[in-house]
């Protein structure tokens, strides 16, 4: 009996020096992985923040763009808002490539690209500075009347240039050239600014003078100065502008008058 239980106790010393011998070996591992873990997260939150302030003045400027257009101002406060927002995001900078412009067989696009270094002290050093860029591109929000299936992801990330085009979404299958003598007889949109009322007169009919700033008017290629509503009896037809691929893709033909040229 003496000997078993001698021979019990040994066995559990000896159990016991392993669980000492793994934890010797996994704890030190274990901290090193929680102080990583704990270094990272700042990082992450930073990062977060710069593509939450990225996305949100984007968004802020696709609504913009229709009423104003300044290529210039989406950089500029962007990097603004990023440098002032944490003292931790250094060297940030942005640039715009496209502004209101064909890409990807669509037209009035935006896009943003940036890049910034974060810099903080972490624990043991990691993740003191991190490189962080990326890319955002949108469309402005034109308030075009869109009947078709949206574009894929692929073709719309994919930057290419096409002829402009003119199209009656809500009738016609035929796209026009800008300067085709059937535009000049129906209505195009436009932006309702300080410059452009001083350059037009309201509709009597419509009582287009008490329409607001910023608001959306109609008005003809045809000489008459004069911008309407768009409930206005005058304004039957409208056409909008997209890139030739588009139109053909979606049946257009070209117009026997211009043959769809400018």
């Amino acid at each position: 009996m003496y000997s078993i239980t001698k021979n019990k106790i040994i066995k559990l010393f000896e159990k016991r020096g392993s669980y000492l011998v793994e934890a010797a070996i996994i704890l030190p591992i274990f901290i090193l992985g929680l102080i990583a873990i704990i270094s990272v997260i700042p990082a992450i939150s930073k990062a977060e923040r710069v593509v939450f302030q990225t996305s949100d003045e984007m968004r802020l400027e696709c609504i913009k763009s229709v009423y104003i257009k300044n290529p210039i101002d989406l950089p500029a406060r962007t990097m603004v808002r990023c440098r002032k927002s944490d003292k931790a995001i250094k060297n940030f900078f942005a640039y715009s490539t496209i502004y209101c412009g064909s890409s990807a067989h669509m037209d009035e696009m935006i896009n943003l690209k940036w890049n910034t270094d974060v810099i903080q002290p972490t624990l043991a050093g990691l993740f003191d500075n991190i490189s962080l860029n990326g890319k955002l591109i949108g469309r402005s929000f034109a308030g075009y009347q869109r009947a078709h299936n949206p574009t894929d992801r692929s073709v719309f990330e994919d930057n290419m240039d096409n002829r402009p085009v003119y199209i009656f979404p809500n009738e016609g299958s035929k796209y026009h050239g800008g300067n085709c003598r059937i535009l000049k007889s129906a209505a195009k949109v436009d932006v309702l600014t300080r410059s452009f009322r001083k350059k037009h007169k309201p509709c009597k009919l419509c009582k287009a003078k008490n329409i607001q700033l910023s608001e959306y008017v109609y008005t003809f290629n045809n000489g008459d100065v004069r911008y309407h509503r768009a409930s206005c009896n005058l304004v039957k037809r409208r056409y909008i502008k997209i890139d030739l691929s588009i139109a053909e893709k979606r049946g257009f033909e070209p117009c026997k008058i211009c043959g769809g040229h400018n």
